[in-house]
């Protein structure tokens, strides 16, 4: 594995993973760029979180692997996301990319480019899918966000009250950012996990789970107070009311029938990303007429997890991931004609 820099912002550097297939074939390959989780606000692209079954997965399969940072949100927004994912995909599709960190003789097919977006991770597979130039040829959201941010699940203000397997996070925790005269831009924040330890680099965990439970999360990925004039709205009225200067960051208005062939994985019991996310996307590309599949885990919770530590996924998980990763694999090795390579 070796890691490189794809893009500077200012004297940040945001960095991506590469990882070539075992005994790589000389030539022409695939490749699947993964999306870490976090919420938006938190992780990095290795570690713990990074998917090493789906890494794994993607290598078995002949495709290079590449997991990806993005600039977190506090004090980036989604804006800034969109930037950073323009950024990727002109990088890695440029012909210097295979010339200066592939092997000899091995290039990526910038036209085989497929997208892993896990949880938070999502809202970036999603911006790739609709602002990466060159388009992404297949996408795969696993218990994604950013199909549906205007719902209540996300806008309301849940008050003191436990909202699912979400802890109440005490903004004291989160002084050091909330109340800081400025916070730099930063593009990871790895996650370390153990038998009593759950925690990142940064502190930044608690930030999403802080503003799940007082309905700001969107203010701070489209970068302007909206949440509190959205909640006091009926949902069908809330994407009217979220001024036109703003909407290019709310993704999930900007799917049309150009997005690429999709795969939505989802647990029907999550209850910090629901159901809905994945289930407004898949319903839109089907009425766009776009090719998308979902896949509903029943009794899953959020990232299939069954436990955080040890990693351990629920019933069905496995099945499902790969069942992800095999859509990938179709999409990714078909031919201009749609016949498998």
């Amino acid at each position: 594995m070796q890691t490189i820099t794809y893009s500077r912002v200012g004297n940040l550097e945001i960095k991506l993973d590469i990882t070539l297939p075992p005994s790589p074939s000389i030539g022409t390959l695939p490749g699947v760029v993964h999306i870490h989780g976090g919420g938006m606000t938190t992780g990095a692209r290795s570690g713990y979180d990074c998917w090493q079954w789906l890494k794994e997965s993607t290598l078995s399969k002949g495709m290079i692997f590449m997991s990806a940072d993005h600039r977190l949100i506090y004090p980036s927004t989604g804006f800034d996301i969109i930037e950073d994912m323009k950024a990727l995909m002109k990088f890695i599709s440029d012909p210097s990319f295979s010339e200066k960190y592939l092997t000899a003789g091995m290039s990526l097919d910038s036209s085989r480019i497929g997208v892993a977006g896990v949880s938070g991770g999502c809202y970036a597979a999603r911006a790739l899918a609709i602002y990466g130039e060159p388009k992404p040829k297949a996408i795969y959201l696993l218990y994604g966000m950013g199909g549906d941010f205007i719902c209540d699940h996300w806008v309301a203000d849940k008050g003191d009250t436990m909202f699912g397997p979400v802890p109440l996070t005490p903004r004291a925790t989160l002084a050091h950012l909330l109340d800081a005269p400025s916070v730099p831009p930063t593009s990871e924040s790895a996650i370390h996990a153990g038998p009593d330890l759950f925690a990142d680099e940064q502190r930044r965990i608690g930030l999403s789970s802080y503003w799940l439970r007082t309905g700001e999360l969107l203010d701070y990925v489209l970068g302007e107070p909206v949440s509190a004039t959205l909640r006091a709205l009926p949902y069908a009225e809330r994407v009217a009311a979220v001024p036109e200067r703003l909407r290019p960051a709310l993704l999930e208005t900007q799917i049309d029938a150009s997005f690429p062939p999709t795969f939505l994985l989802h647990g029907d019991q999550d209850a910090i990303v629901p159901l809905s996310e994945s289930q407004k996307t898949y319903d839109r590309l089907r009425e766009l007429g776009a090719k998308a599949e979902l896949e509903i885990v029943r009794g899953g919770e959020h990232a299939l997890m069954a436990k955080a530590w040890p990693l351990e996924f629920c019933a069905g998980a496995d099945e499902a991931h790969e069942k992800g990763m095999q859509f990938l694999e179709r999409e990714l090795f078909e031919d201009t004609t749609g016949t498998p390579q």
